[in-house]
C-alpha cells in the first residue's frame, strides 16, 4: 500500500532554514569581521580610545591609551573608569560629560578636561564621545577618543606669548620709528642718515633749513650728489668709505669746505654706522655741526689772548725798571730823613713804600700767574713730607701774626706718607692760605690740619672770620675777585696762583664758608 505524504511544505521550510543559517553565519562572519575590524582599529590609532557599557565599565581599550596613561588591561578592562589608576579618573568634569551631556546628546566633540595625574603629572585633553545604543544585550556602549593635547598648548601658548610679543615689538619699533622721526625733525643740529649705498634715507628739517637744499633733491638721492654735486668732498668720502668701515663710530671729525650757495663752512661731524639684521645691511647717521662762526670767534680769542698776553707781560716788564727806581729813590729818602720831620710827610712817604712794594708783589704775581696759565708751572716735583712743610710755614705765619704762636694751632696727622711735591711751591700755597686766614680770622685763631683720606693727602686752613657768601665761593679762586672779601690788602692773584699750583700737583682745591663763623680752604695732593 503506497502512502503519500505532501512534504512541499516542510522542504520549504527546510531550504528557509537552510538560507537563514547560511545568513546568520554570513552575518556572524560579518560581525567577527567587524569586531576584529574594529579591535584592529582601536589598536591601530595613535590617539587613546576607550569603550564603556552603560555602567561606564571598560569594555576594550587601545594600545595607546594604555601607553600614554602608563595603565595595563589588567587594571582597566571590567573597571569603573573612576576607579581607575587608583581613582585618578574620578574627574568632575568628566562624570558632567558621561552622566549629563551624553544621555541628553548621544554626540559630543571637543570636550576639554584638564587634571593633574599622579604618575604622568597634568595633562590637558580633547574628548570626542560617542553613545551607540544596542538592540540587544545591555542598552547603550560608549566610546571615548581620548586626544593629549598639552604639548600642543604649550606650543599655543609659546605662540600666543610669541604673538604678544612680536605685537609689542612691533608697537615698540613703531614707537621707536616715529620718536626717532621727531628727535630728526626736533633737534637743532642737521642729521642726516644714509642707506648703505650712501644715499639719503632721511634728512632733519634743520639739514634743510642749513644748508638751503628741499626733501625732493635730497631724499634717495646719493650724498655726493646732493647739491648739483657741492657735497662731493673729499674729506666726506674719507670718512664715510674709509673710516667708518674700519670704526663703526667716529666723532669730532672736522671738514671745511666751500659752498657754492652758502659760502664757506667749517663742519664737524659725529658719525654712527648701525648694523641691521631686516633690509639693507647698515644705516648711517650722520651729525652735522656748523662751527663756523665759533672757528672766527675762536680764532679772534685766541688773537686777542695773545695779545692780552704780549700786553700784560710788556706792560709788566715796563713797569718794573721805572718802580725799582722809585722804590729806590724812596728808600734813600727815607733813609735820609733828618732833623725835625713832619709826622704826616712821614706817613704820606711811609704809605708810598708799602704801596710800591705792593705793586711789585702784583707785577710779579701778574707774571707768575701768566707763565702758570701757559702751562708753565715751574714745579719741581721730589718726595717731601707734608707736615714738614706745614712746620716751616708756621715760623712765618708766627711772624706774620705778630709772634702770636697760640693762635696758629696745628692738627697734623700722624704716619703721613711721603709724597711728590715741589716745596717752594706748596711752601707758597700754605702760606697764602696762612696769611689770608690771618688777616680775617676776627678771634684770631687759625687752624691748620693735615690728615690721609681717600689716598691723598688732605690740607685744611680755617679762620672763624666773617666767612663768605656762599653764591660768591665760586668765584674767589678767579684772578682779581674780590668775592668775600678774601684779597682785601693782597694783589687779587694769591688764591688764583694757589689753585694753578695745586691743580700742576694734579691735586684739588676747594672753600668752605658760613657766613659769621668763618672759612675753611682744603686742598689734597694725590699719593
Amino acid at each position: 500500500m503506497l502512502v503519500f505524504r505532501d512534504v512541499t511544505e516542510n522542504r520549504e521550510v527546510e531550504k528557509g532554514l537552510e538560507k537563514t543559517r547560511k545568513e546568520l553565519a554570513i552575518i556572524k562572519r560579518t560581525a567577527d569581521e567587524a569586531h576584529e575590524f574594529s579591535e584592529s582599529i582601536i589598536n591601530t590609532v595613535r590617539e587613546p580610545l576607550i569603550s564603556l557599557d552603560q555602567d561606564l565599565r571598560v569594555v576594550a581599550a587601545s594600545r595607546s591609551f594604555y601607553e600614554v596613561f602608563k595603565v595595563n588591561p589588567q587594571e582597566t578592562v571590567g573597571q569603573l573608569i573612576y576607579d581607575l589608576g587608583n581613582k585618578q579618573w574620578d574627574i568632575p568634569k568628566l562624570r558632567e560629560l558621561l552622566e549629563n551631556i551624553l544621555p541628553q546628546k548621544a554626540t559630543f566633540d571637543n570636550y576639554e578636561v584638564e587634571h593633574d595625574f599622579a604618575d604622568i603629572g597634568r595633562r590637558i585633553m580633547l574628548l570626542n564621545a560617542r553613545q551607540i545604543e544596542r538592540a540587544s544585550g545591555k542598552e547603550r556602549i560608549i566610546l571615548l577618543a581620548i586626544e593629549d593635547i598639552s604639548k600642543r598648548r604649550e606650543v599655543e601658548k609659546g605662540l600666543e606669548k610669541t604673538r604678544k610679543e612680536l605685537a609689542i615689538i612691533k608697537r615698540t619699533a613703531d614707537e621707536a620709528h616715529e620718536f626717532s622721526e621727531s628727535i630728526i625733525n626736533t633737534v637743532r643740529e642737521p642729521l642726516i642718515s644714509l642707506d648703505q649705498d650712501l644715499r639719503v634715507v632721511t634728512a632733519s628739517r634743520s639739514f634743510y633749513e642749513v644748508f638751503k637744499v628741499n626733501p625732493q633733491e635730497t631724499v634717495g638721492k646719493l650724498i655726493y650728489d646732493l647739491g648739483n654735486k657741492q657735497w662731493d668732498i673729499p674729506k666726506l668720502r674719507d670718512l664715510l668709505e674709509t673710516i667708518l668701515p674700519q670704526k663703526a663710530t667716529f666723532d669730532n671729525y672736522e671738514v671745511g669746505h666751500d659752498f657754492a650757495d652758502i659760502g664757506r663752512r667749517i663742519m664737524l661731524l659725529n658719525a654712527r654706522q648701525i648694523e641691521r639684521a631686516l633690509g639693507k645691511e647698515r644705516i648711517i647717521l650722520l651729525a652735522i655741526e656748523d662751527i663756523t662762526q665759533r672757528k672766527v670767534a675762536e680764532e679772534s680769542l685766541m688773537k686777542l689772548t695773545n695779545a692780552k698776553s704780549k700786553f700784560t707781560s710788556t706792560v709788566s716788564h715796563e713797569l718794573r725798571s721805572p718802580l725799582s727806581t722809585i722804590k729806590a729813590a724812596t728808600d734813600l729818602v727815607w733813609e735820609g730823613l733828618a732833623g725835625p720831620v713832619n709826622e704826616e710827610q712821614k706817613d704820606l712817604l711811609g704809605t708810598a713804600r708799602e704801596n710800591i712794594d705792593r705793586l711789585s708783589r702784583l707785577i710779579k704775581n701778574v707774571l707768575a700767574y701768566k707763565k702758570m696759565e701757559a702751562g708753565k708751572t715751574g714745579c719741581d716735583p721730589l718726595e717731601n713730607e707734608i707736615n714738614e712743610a706745614v712746620l716751616e710755614v708756621h715760623k712765618s705765619a708766627v711772624l706774620f701774626a705778630g709772634n702770636r704762636s697760640e693762635d696758629l694751632v696745628m692738627e697734623l696727622g700722624l704716619d703721613l706718607p711721603k709724597i711728590k711735591f715741589d716745596r717752594d711751591k706748596i711752601f707758597q700755597v700754605l702760606m697764602n692760605l696762612m696769611s689770608n686766614a690771618i688777616r680775617y680770622s676776627e678771634s684770631g685763631i687759625v687752624i691748620i690740619k693735615t690728615q690721609l683720606e681717600n689716598n691723598a693727602i688732605h690740607v685744611s686752613v680755617r679762620d672763624l672770620g666773617e666767612g663768605i657768601k656762599a653764591e660768591h665761593l665760586d668765584e674767589i679762586f678767579e684772578p682779581f675777585s674780590q668775592a668775600g672779601n678774601h684779597q682785601k690788602g693782597g694783589t687779587g692773584l694769591g688764591l688764583a696762583i694757589t689753585k694753578e699750583i695745586v691743580l700742576a700737583h694734579h691735586g684739588k682745591i676747594w672753600a668752605e664758608s658760613e657766613l659769621g663763623k668763618g672759612s675753611t680752604f682744603h686742598f689734597s695732593l694725590p699719593v
